[in-house]
């Protein structure tokens, strides 16, 4: 069993209202990159992992959770599974093979909500630190 490291968040107006977190062997980040505007009534959040596994294990499900400064209506993205519309906090969940070293552009998350939204926190509470891809 590995033993837990408390998450911490660390945020950085300088990078274009990025948020970073480390919680046990991924780095994400999150950062607005598109607001509502005519004909879009949606934000765009970009989502990045990074993953430094170093016992070496691959992973095959990572478990993001996303927070806001007010709630938000959860419109799509490439997560597995979303739970959390219409709260602060989003869960998402990936399915995507990584190595131990790998970084991962999770894509989009698009969400409705009102004027001024930001990114509050983000960190992986899961990795399944699994692989049945390979053959060791």
């Amino acid at each position: 069993m590995k033993t837990y490291e408390k998450p911490y968040v660390l945020v950085n107006d300088e990078l274009a209202e990025g948020v970073y977190a480390a919680s046990g062997c991924y780095t994400v980040d999150a950062r607005i990159t598109q607001s509502p505007q005519a004909g879009r009534e949606t934000y765009t959040i970009q989502l990045n992992a990074s993953h430094a596994a170093s016992d070496g294990h691959h992973a095959t499900v990572q478990i993001v959770e996303l927070s806001f400064n007010q709630s938000v209506d959860y419109v799509s993205s490439n997560a597995a599974n979303a739970s959390g519309s219409g709260s602060s906090k989003l869960i998402l969940t990936y399915a995507y093979h990584s190595n131990a070293y790998d970084n991962i552009g999770l894509g989009d998350v698009y969400v409705s909500a009102g004027e001024g939204l930001a990114v509050v926190g983000v960190r992986c509470t899961y990795c399944n630190a699994e692989c049945d891809q390979h053959t060791w």
